[in-house]
């Protein structure tokens, strides 16, 4: 406080032209007392700008910018709403104007102390920012997306050069130079995480066998075939860079899609079974629509009326072809297999002393339940690779069909409330589908009575279910605990409230689907018209759905699956016109799917926009605000346009009789649509590393207290910068956030 009315008192007593910058600055220090730090720094950078020649006052303004802007990082960053990026934007701020005041006086001691705790506080906040980003699915998440927009490239190199009929080899030098470099910063990544996977296993490997959870038991299993994929993808990718550098611009495509593939195989190490087995199924529907063409291509499949056979067959569609994306499959599958056999082998030795969790029994039954599902659909693959190498086409597509059910019930194990509310949902829709008159005309009517007496079936026996679902969300519900703050507390239990609420209305709702259900069934058996019972369930399952509408889950899903359909897309696009063609219309589903999905999330995020700005007094504890969410809505819905551009392309293709039309705007439509939906769940899911409880930001103002006094001290600013650098290089990627705030000379 003394420094600062000998500063003021310096400048205020200085006449002359300068004087009107000098009443602003002075106007800039009163704004940093009474904490305006926004009105402080414009203020402080209007006097620096008037300050001319005066080097006593662009000293000075230049030193309290400084401060201005750091006290400003350090409001943002441990406000009621954290926000590191904006306090990371002020920081740096601080530490340029810092940066600025040293050179104008080189030997302040006040001004480099401050220039090491503000530096110091840069990295901290930088280091914290970077703890999501740097984990290992982030990085790996990143990996897969390098190497996807580099095949992108690739594709598009090798397609000029065809285009050019080899003419000029050389003309495409640097760009597939220019690739291969690129090539080489994607497998130095991997090492990285390679590196990053083997030092997780080691630090669980060095817990005692007994002490280990059941988690850090199936994540080392994870991690140690995460490891043999991303090895396996290192070398792919140094094969296809290999290539690109010898310009052999077809096998680096090659190279650089099988390396793509065992990515991805590594990603869904790391995924719950569900999820790989919705991938597998989703693959599995692709080998049955292909293994379909190519059966009646051969004239050895029984077409609908409105059908025509394929005149010819592409050659990736020759049945040895076929069998060998069964088999990888299949390989795919007995490592979920593997891994839900493990944990139920775990299961039946289980520490004496340890109780068993209610929830992890629930679990390990499901397991139990759904592994022979599991071998049920691996052994129809199996069958269906063997009659594919064989060319029993026929064959392959009922033991293709017979693994997709087995699948289809293997998942439904799994699948908690929200998940079989969707499974019903969708058999449901395409029940009504089956009712109208298109299918009609597609499908053979014994054909059609069967599939929509399986689907009914299905779902009345889902009903059960879902109400023991239903129920234990209602049992799960716990009163807020005791400690939480009066001032928390009405908030938190009107929160469980309404939960109670939302899951009696899903109730009512699924007992009235049930209803609708019964009488679908009695109108098949009277053969009666089932349109309007079919309808009235569809409404009430419909209903329900949205009501139990998870926008981050589907969201996260949805960017999965547009990342897939763009891969297939892009490589269709690379593939000459015959080749093409069997597998437009199958793209085209996939699109319109995901088009249905965004149109979904964008209506659920809206709603929920829409509810939260008519109870400001009220705001969702920890989740995002009106403005947010509208913002996520309008990210979703520019991804829906996207996919309705790629749909319509894509459609266009399947339809042109006379020309060949290319997928290149398509596949751009879909990279765009997948950055809008990444940057939806940026908004609805920020770095958890940006929130703080009450605690920790006790314990943070207490740290500034400390620091302010260590401040005073002669080399305790410096010293505690070093300090905070040891610690970094220590801990690596446990970086400590806490820093000591800049020193203030009011």
């Amino acid at each position: 406080m003394m420094r600062a009315l000998i500063v003021m008192v310096l400048i205020a007593g200085c006449g002359g032209e300068h004087r009107a910058a000098r009443d602003i600055y002075n106007q800039g220090v009163a704004a940093i007392v009474k904490g305006d730090y926004e009105a402080a720094e414009k203020l402080l950078l209007d006097a620096r700008s008037q300050a001319g020649v005066d080097p006593e006052l662009r000293f000075h303004a230049a030193y309290d910018l400084g401060v201005a802007y750091a006290a400003h990082a350090d409001k943002v960053k441990l406000g009621e709403k954290p926000d590191l990026a904006k306090a990371l934007e002020l920081a740096q701020q601080a530490l340029s104007w810092f940066n600025d005041a040293a050179r104008l006086r080189k030997d302040d001691p006040n001004t480099l102390a401050n220039l090491a705790i503000v530096r110091a506080r840069v990295q901290a906040i930088s280091d914290e920012l970077r703890k999501g980003e740097g984990s290992l699915e982030a990085r790996l998440d990143r990996l897969i997306a390098d190497q996807r927009t580099l095949l992108d490239d690739a594709r598009g190199a090798w397609l000029s050069i065809k285009q050019a009929g080899g003419t000029d080899p050389l003309a495409h030098q640097g760009t597939l130079t220019h690739l291969a470099d690129r090539e080489r910063g994607i497998v130095a990544e991997a090492g990285v995480i390679v590196d990053l996977a083997s030092d997780e296993i080691d630090a669980i490997g060095k817990k005692p066998e007994e002490k280990r959870t059941d988690e850090e038991r199936v994540r080392v299993v994870q991690l140690k075939n995460l490891d043999l994929y991303l090895l396996d993808g290192r070398t792919r990718i140094a094969e296809a860079r290999r290539k690109l550098q010898e310009l052999a611009a077809e096998e680096g495509v090659v190279k650089a899609e099988a390396a793509l593939t065992a990515l991805k195989r590594a990603r869904e190490q790391l995924l719950d079974p569900i999820t790989v087995l919705r991938g597998v199924a989703q693959d599995e529907l692709v080998v049955l629509q292909e293994t379909t063409y190519a059966a009646a291509a051969a004239g050895t499949l029984e077409l609908g009326p409105d059908q025509q056979p394929p005149s010819e067959l592409p050659a990736w569609l020759a049945s040895p072809l076929i069998a060998e994306r069964q088999g990888g499959l299949r390989d795919r599958l007995e490592e979920v297999r593997a891994r839900l056999a493990a944990a139920t082998e775990h299961s039946a030795n289980p520490a004496p002393a340890t109780p068993p969790d209610p929830k992890q029994a629930k679990l390990l039954e499901r397991v139990k339940v759904a592994v022979p599902f599991v071998v049920e659909a691996s052994t129809a693959m199996d069958r269906a690779r063997e009659t594919l190498a064989g060319n029993q086409l026929k064959s392959a597509i009922d033991h293709e069909r017979a693994a997709l059910v087995a699948l289809s019930a293997a998942i439904e194990q799994f699948a908690d409330l929200k998940q079989t509310v969707e499974l019903a949902y969708g058999d449901h829709h395409q029940l009504v589908t089956m009712l109208g008159p298109e299918a009609a005309k597609q499908m053979k009517a014994d054909l059609r009575a069967k599939e929509t007496r399986e689907a009914l079936a299905r779902n009345v026996a889902r009903m059960p279910r879902l109400k023991e679902l239903i129920a234990e969300e209602v049992a799960g519900l716990q009163d807020p605990p005791a400690d939480t703050p009066a001032d928390k507390l009405e908030a938190a239990k009107q929160a469980i409230e309404q939960q109670r609420q939302m899951l009696a209305r899903a109730e009512e709702l699924r007992g009235q689907a049930q209803t609708a259900l019964d009488q679908l069934a009695k109108a098949f058996t009277a053969n009666t018209d089932p349109l309007p019972p079919a309808t009235d369930a569809d409404a009430k399952l419909t209903e329900l759905r949205k009501l139990l509408f998870s926008v981050i889950e589907h969201l996260q899903q949805l960017i999965r699956d547009q990342g897939e359909t763009r891969d297939q897309t892009s490589a269709a696009h690379a593939e000459d016109p015959l080749s093409r063609e069997p597998k437009i219309p199958g793209l085209v589903g996939r699109q319109s799917g995901h088009g249905e999905i965004a149109k979904a999330i964008t209506e659920a995020l809206a709603a929920q926009a829409d509810a939260a700005s008519k109870a400001p007094a009220q705001p969702q504890q920890g989740g995002p605000d009106p403005k947010t969410l509208s913002a996520a809505a309008a990210e979703v819905r520019l991804a829906q346009s996207e996919m309705g551009d790629a749909g319509r392309i894509l459609t266009k293709a399947r339809d042109s009789k006379t020309s060949s039309e290319t997928l290149e705007p398509s596949v751009k439509s879909q990279a765009k649509a997948i950055e809008h939906l990444e940057a939806a769940l940026r908004l609805l899911q920020p770095p958890q590393d940006q929130k703080q409880d009450p605690q920790d930001k006790k314990q943070d103002q207490q740290e500034q207290k400390q620091d302010k006094q260590e401040e005073q001290k002669p080399g305790g600013a410096s010293q505690r910068a070093r300090d905070d650098d040891a610690r970094r290089q220590k801990e690596r990627r446990k970086q400590e956030s806490q820093g000591d705030p800049a020193e203030k000379d009011w």
